[in-house]
């Protein structure tokens, strides 16, 4: 039974350990709203008031689901098909990869499996037309992570391309399409695409910590119509509990049939396994995992400093909302709450039950030895200690264990297991793993050939230490003996040293830092920091 106390005291006391301003929390039950409530303040300085179940935040990639119900509507009404190659939609339009824009459907965009990379700029163009020409100047240009269907890789320019390409077969832009398909119908009040329309409501200010640990607005308000589809809606928890209403309720809401049940369970049903431990996976932008024995569905997000995290279980009619305007502590908290939700509504075990394993096949092991990098972010590393097969990840040995053929697990530092799937082909050593690293959230990574013998000369490594900026944080590098470390925001202030693998290229735990000049330096193919002046 849900202790309502008890669960007041625990969002409070979390939002205090994760210095988080403002929070909103809605809960869905039997298809129901029964709870709904704000904690905190919408800004730490001058005109914060307390947030409500009715303040506006930014809910970042939980837009994913709101754009794809959209693109599902228009499936279910002719307009759109999901598996017809893109080139036959948008002649016009070119991937880096020849032939490739003929492989990539609509399907394999919204499952994150058409091969695009990541990307998220924070601040852009406000017009209808920047959607556009985002998709044709930067998204045709970017490389891809693998050949086309191969991984899973998560991408924000691939949401935003499929609904540019709703967009475009609808005649109309994308934000008045999301208005008329999912807003109105949903009756999603408050939620927008637009500021102006935003700053007329109560809304939650981004916020992060000065040098002091002190926590200040940030006062640039990003928007960018580019990204639009993958990252920028705003939203209310109450707006979003009728979105979870619709989805826990066969596609119908207040009366009306939104979307067919058949539709709606396509969304959530697994399109590509990530082979963890439960055949977690990734439906129609809907991440699907196993949590004591109950299917849960659902996305988060992150933009700004604001945090999102929208999680439902189809056979109960449960869905629990949670939006909070400092992101940096946050993640697992906001997994702590959303499980204590859970556990009391739905009665679940008080443990996990222990994961089985197997004698693992240790002929296969010198196959799976390596250093993997993924194209947008993470670093591990595989290795043997005697007996042991064990998965370095940030920084940490982390034993793994058997549980099916090519498959292992490992403790999290965190709570619970990572789990860790080699991908071989004939007898070559494993070029791909798929790392999941939490219920719903895989990262593909790709072995890196390096020389192991390289080391790095103090004074070339001196030209990189310094403050590089970029729209979503900064990097800051300095020296340590003969070692350059690395801080950012990004790693919620924690810093690292990196592995030098060459003059320009470095491993850290969040994936390979390439320095294209001493001033540039790239943490993918489509994330580069520039050297502020000092």
């Amino acid at each position: 039974m849900l202790n309502l106390i008890e669960l007041e005291a625990l969002v409070t006391a979390a939002m205090q350990a994760a210095k988080v301003p403002g929070a909103a929390l809605a809960i869905v039950h039997e298809r129901k709203l029964i709870y709904a409530r704000g904690f905190g303040v919408t800004s730490v300085e001058e005109g914060g008031i307390p947030v409500t179940p009715g303040t506006i935040f930014r809910i970042g990639s939980t837009s994913k689901p709101l754009t794809s119900t959209a693109i599902m509507r228009m499936v279910e009404t002719g307009q759109l098909e999901l598996d017809t190659p893109i080139d036959e939609v948008l002649p016009d339009f070119q991937l880096s990869v020849p032939g490739a824009v003929s492989e990539v459907t609509l399907r394999k965009l919204l499952t994150h499996t058409a091969a695009l990379p990541t990307a998220a700029d924070h601040y852009g163009s406000r017009e209808a037309a920047g959607l556009r020409e985002g998709v044709y100047r930067d998204v045709s240009g970017y490389p891809l992570v693998a050949p086309v269907g191969k991984l899973w890789s998560y991408s924000n320019p691939g949401i935003n391309l499929a609904g540019y390409i709703a967009e475009h077969i609808g005649g109309k832009p994308y934000t008045q399409l999301m208005q008329e398909l999912v807003f109105d119908p949903l009756d999603m009040k408050r939620t927008t695409f637009d500021p102006t329309i935003a700053m007329t409501y109560p809304l939650a200010q981004s916020h992060t910590l000065n040098p002091q640990g002190e926590l200040e607005v940030e006062h640039h308000y990003a928007d960018n119509s580019m990204h639009y589809p993958s990252g920028f809606v705003m939203s209310t928890v109450l707006d979003l509990a009728n979105f979870a209403i619709m989805h826990l309720s066969g596609g119908s809401f207040g009366g009306k049939q939104i979307l067919a049940p058949e539709r709606v369970a396509e969304m959530h049903t697994p399109y590509f396994k990530f082979a963890g431990l439960n055949d977690d996976g990734y439906g129609l932008t809907f991440s699907s995992y196993l949590y004591k024995g109950v299917r849960i569905v659902g996305h988060g997000g992150r933009i700004s400093s604001f945090a999102s995290s929208f999680e439902f279980v189809p056979e109960t009619g449960t869905a629990v909302i949670i939006l909070a305007n400092n992101a940096a502590l946050w993640g697992k908290y906001e997994a702590e709450i959303t499980e204590h939700i859970l556990d009391r509504l739905l009665d679940l075990p008080a443990e996990t039950p222990p994961l089985p394993t197997i004698e693992p096949d240790r002929t296969l092991w010198d196959k799976y030895v390596g250093t993997y990098v993924g194209a947008n972010s993470g670093a591990a590393e595989i290795k043997r200690e005697g007996d042991d097969l064990v998965l370095v990840w940030q920084m940490q040995p982390l034993p793994l264990s058997a549980v099916r053929p090519g498959l292992y697990a490992a403790p999290s530092p965190v709570g619970g297991h990572m789990v860790v799937s080699f991908m071989l082909e004939a007898d070559a050593p494993a070029e791909y793993i798929n790392l999941v690293v939490a219920p719903g959230h895989a990262l593909p990574l790709q072995r890196l050939a390096f020389d192991p013998t390289y080391q790095s000369d103090p004074r070339q490594l001196e030209q990189y230490v310094g403050t590089f900026d970029s729209p979503l944080s900064k990097l800051i590098f300095r020296l340590e003996g003969d070692h350059l470390m690395v801080g950012s925001p990004l790693f919620g202030g924690a810093e690292f040293p990196m592995r030098a693998i060459d003059e320009m290229r470095f491993l850290c735990p969040v994936g390979l830092l390439v320095f294209e000049t001493p001033d540039v330096v790239a943490l993918s193919a489509t994330v580069r920091f520039t050297r502020i002046p000092a």
